[in-house]
């Protein structure tokens, strides 16, 4: 059997007398796709007047909303004002989101959807460890971090495992595991190969990481487990698994759209027949049984003073130099990425990442020049004539930072922006 076959008689195995209707979602219904508003940069109110019309809103978050753009020729997505994201996977952590504390680890991290959105609830409290064991998916984060303006942030590339043998062991209050799962909830748009022997691979592989990821957790402490998934195995069994290392389930809001998990009240279940989305399971669990207290001494560090651009900084000297307002852990024996927000790109040019993290009162202390009617070149890498005054300047669309530029005379009386957009990221 192949795998739409074998999927199809799973699903009719699964539903039931319901299974005529999800097959008709599944066949006719048109994919929707939504984005989700930063509100680290902009409020929703301002978001839709920069659209310019009326935003239709995704029931399941407050700030995601159902919108078909192509945000690599956007603007408004390279100043990080939005996220694209699936229109079922924010109802996650927007349920998730009252029990979202201080020290919080995304174990699964990239590209960024769950952990840029609990980012955004966190609002600059707390530290942020955003986590994925995958090398190639870790450079996505780390750009996904950056344009959305997020300074708590510390980025790895390492297991539960690796986490644990780090002394991480009761350190957090927080854990997000989005599970890496056989992927039935995105069969409508994605070829997904699907078989038993799949599902029963992708519920063990859960399992070996949820072991871990619970000794990581602090007593009391919560976990929001989600999949994209409709397998029982890899989502209420593997629940059903958390409880017996000492979790318990919590009960969350059940909206409209969303279903009761099938033998788990409090667990969440999102299906295309009863919502303008794709398929998603979440719950939310909290950690009664108890563990190890941990003791991570916190990171040593160099503080000092830094001007960039007449604006001057509190920094430490880690990878060079980072403006770090959170109080991180030693990091010995985790393989990190990223932390904090870089201040200089390569040499000493103030780099792209710290433009998108300063307030706009900062932005205006480092100087702005306002491209807006140009801002399509900038992000294509197109070098811009303008009378700015001669210097560094982040480039700016209605307020918001895009980037970098320097400011040259040209030898004609006119000034030359040198466009110093991320190559990587150019259109």
């Amino acid at each position: 059997m192949n795998s739409a076959g074998y999927f199809f008689e799973y699903m009719r195995a699964l539903l039931g007398e319901r299974f005529d209707a999800f097959v008709d979602a599944y066949e006719h219904k048109p994919r929707h796709k939504a984005l989700r508003v930063n509100t680290l940069k902009a409020s929703v109110e301002r978001f839709t007047e920069l659209v310019g019309e009326p935003l239709e809103r995704n029931p399941l978050c407050d700030t995601s909303f159902y919108r078909d753009v192509k945000p690599s020729l956007d603007p408004l997505y390279h100043a990080g004002l939005y996220y694209m994201q699936e229109p079922s996977a924010s109802a996650a952590v927007a349920a998730f989101a009252p029990f979202i504390g201080e020290r919080v680890l995304d174990l699964c991290a990239a590209p960024g959807g769950k952990a840029t959105q609990a980012a955004q609830a966190m609002n600059g409290d707390g530290i942020l460890f955003c986590n994925d064991p995958e090398h190639k998916r870790v450079k996505a984060l780390v750009e996904n971090i950056e344009r959305l303006g997020i300074v708590n942030a510390v980025v790895t590339c390492n297991t539960a495992s690796d986490y644990r043998r780090a002394g991480f062991d009761g350190y957090f209050d927080t854990l997000i595991v989005d599970a890496p799962c056989s992927g039935g909830g995105m069969m409508r748009y994605e070829n997904v190969p699907y078989s038993a022997d799949i599902v029963a691979g992708c519920a063990a592989r859960q399992r070996e990481i949820l072991r871990d990821a619970v000794r990581l957790l602090a007593h009391g402490g919560h976990m929001l487990y989600s999949t994209c998934t409709f397998a029982k195995e890899e989502n209420e069994d593997n629940v059903g698994f958390l409880r017996s290392l000492g979790m318990e389930t919590v009960d969350i809001p059940l909206l409209p759209s969303t279903e009761r998990g099938i033998g788990e009240k409090d667990a969440r279940r999102v299906y295309p027949m009863n919502f303008d989305g794709e398929g998603h399971f979440y719950c939310v669990l909290v950690k009664t049984a108890r563990g190890a207290e941990c003791g991570k001494p916190p990171m040593r560090k160099k503080r000092g003073k830094v001007v960039v651009n007449k604006l001057a900084l509190d920094t430490v000297v880690i990878f060079k130099r980072v403006l770090l307002p959170i109080e991180p852990p030693e990091l010995d024996g985790l393989n990190v990425s990223r932390i904090g927000v870089p201040v200089f790109a390569d040499g000493k040019d103030p780099s792209h990442a710290l433009v998108h993290a300063l307030s706009a009162e900062k932005l205006a202390q480092f100087g702005t020049v306002d491209i807006s009617d140009r801002a399509g070149e900038y992000i294509r890498g197109v070098q811009l004539e303008h009378d700015a005054s001669s210097g560094f300047a982040a480039a700016t669309v209605c307020g918001f930072a895009l980037g970098v530029v320097k400011s040259a005379p040209t030898g004609n009386g006119v000034n030359a922006l040198k466009n110093k957009y991320p190559k990587n990221l150019r259109v």
